[in-house]
């Protein structure tokens, strides 16, 4: 019988890989980019629309001229959905584009009026903070559902033991869900500075002109109020000239959440290697090898770690990016729309994916405990033992505990003989050792004697856990807030009669 022909990562691999993984994976090697400005056209048809409106309230432009405005507005917007209307690159940027449609299709005193009262510089800022607005939610949505997905694992496996390392070597004993719950601490913290940078993002800089006003009445709180932002930028030469700032703070955030989603995928590296063999992925989640057919790489992790890398140079470039310009508008800010355009693309599936791998893998509680037995994982806690059993300073204890190392050899656990040996070369009475050793010999003991917050033992997971989840919860809990206060402001443009 034939062999039918399998995917190209080979026959060894019981499921066929998941989609988005190789997507992810393959990156652009055989995707096209879509133009920087076709990402921004949504964003600059409602900052047109807020815009329109404004004049028509203002009494700079009259009704018949603000309806035909928008309904050219709707009719490209409508064009552009059905894939009717593509950037023209003869008209430079999206803001000519989107004039000059107005103005071949509703003609010069329509499309010529739309630009009143402001430059494409107010008009960029304003597209980008839109853009940057929306990344800091979907962001934020992502990392809020990965740190649920953790949680969820951590409590289920709060008292599986493993061991812990510092240095890439054996430290201590720990548990599978203290190692979930030290990621979603850290993912917390990347939801304050998405947070944080969503704020400093949602102030309108629209009105700014080309970064000193404009003498033509505008009222930039009524088109802040219709685009959702929070207030106003005060000053217009700074907010034409901070172009920069916003991109950089997304930017930092990002590239902490990605830094902190590389650690995660370095450790899933490690644990999961044949040699370790602590958890295996899913078979969707694994990359196989054009030649080596038993291969089961994790490209996806090392694909974070790149980006990761990537993502720290771009919020580097961004924040050097105002260095030695003059204040106001310089066309080197040009580049960082660039910059964020292309780092919220090339990372915004990182925290999907890892969740996809997580909510995928299986533990072998079996091997974690197993391991247990090599690399003197109770070492300190041994010492910890000493120190409180015969009254001693830890400094001695722990000198006690690293002769009792050391006499044990390649054993991987000190030894009653060797434990004894070195509490009696210390002066100290040898008759304890068969309890301890006694007690150390459980690894969930062991970790049970942590009760103090944010340990692995049981009652201090559940404490833990229980925290973390309501950190979480209130960290995200500004999302959907914006997201309808956003939906509601867009309709009113979209809808404004």
């Amino acid at each position: 019988m034939p062999i039918k022909p399998g995917p190209l990562w080979g026959k060894h691999l019981a499921e066929s890989p998941d989609e988005a993984l190789v997507r992810f994976c393959a990156g652009r090697d055989v995707r096209p980019l879509p133009m920087a400005d076709a990402e921004l056209l949504p964003f600059d048809l409602w900052t047109n629309r807020a815009h329109a409106i404004m004049l028509e309230r203002q009494g700079i432009v009259d009704r018949p001229t603000l309806a035909a405005m928008l309904e050219g507005l709707a009719q490209l917007e409508a064009d552009w959905e059905a894939g009717v209307f593509e950037l023209n690159p003869a008209k430079e940027d999206v803001h000519l584009n989107v004039e000059t449609w107005l103005t071949e299709h509703k003609g010069p005193d329509i499309g010529g009026r739309i630009h009143t009262g402001r430059s494409r510089n107010d008009q960029v800022a304003t597209d980008m903070r839109l853009f940057l607005r929306s990344a800091c939610l979907e962001w934020g949505e992502s990392l809020g559902s990965l740190i649920a997905s953790l949680l969820d694992q951590g409590q289920a496996h709060a008292a599986t033991v493993m061991p812990g390392f510092t240095h890439m070597q054996p430290a201590m004993i720990t548990t599978w869900g203290h190692w979930l719950c030290a990621h979603v601490q850290a993912l917390c913290r990347d939801l304050e500075r998405l947070r944080l940078a969503y704020d400093l993002c949602n102030r309108s800089p629209l009105g700014s002109g080309a970064a000193f006003g404009t003498s033509w009445p505008i009222d930039r709180e009524l088109t802040a109020e219709l685009l959702a932002f929070e207030r106003v930028e005060i000053n217009t030469l700074d907010a034409i000239g901070a172009r920069w700032e916003c991109e950089w703070q997304v930017a930092q955030a990002l590239a902490a959440a990605m830094t902190h989603l590389a650690v995660i995928s370095q450790d899933l590296i490690l644990l999961s290697h044949p040699y370790w063999g602590m958890i295996r992925l899913n078979d969707r989640h694994v990359s196989g090898s054009s030649i080596m057919p038993q291969k089961r790489n994790l490209d996806f992790a090392e694909i974070v770690r790149g980006k990761a890398a990537w993502a720290g140079g771009v919020a580097s470039g961004l924040l050097g990016l105002a260095k030695g310009a003059m204040s106001g508008y310089n066309r080197d800010s040009q580049l960082g729309k660039y910059a964020a355009l292309d780092l919220v693309r090339e990372c915004r599936e990182a925290p999907v994916v890892i969740r996809a791998v997580l909510d995928g893998l299986s533990i072998d509680a079996e091997k974690m405990r197993e391991l247990l037995g090599q690399g003197y994982l109770a070492a300190a806690d041994f010492a910890d033992a000493i120190a409180r059993k015969l009254g001693l300073p830890f400094r001695a204890a722990y000198d006690i505990a690293a002769l009792a190392v050391r006499y044990s050899g390649s054993a991987g656990a000190i030894g009653e003989a060797a434990a004894r040996q070195a509490l009696r070369e210390s002066g100290q009475d040898p008759s304890l050792v068969g309890q301890i050793l006694g007690e150390l010999g459980d690894p969930s003991r062991v970790v049970g004697w942590r009760q103090h917050t944010g340990a692995p033992s049981l009652a201090a997971m559940v404490k833990q856990i229980e925290s973390l989840r309501d950190e979480a919860q209130r960290l995200c809990a500004f999302i959907p807030q914006e997201r309808a206060r956003m939906e509601s402001a867009w309709r009113r443009c979209r809808d404004h009669k």
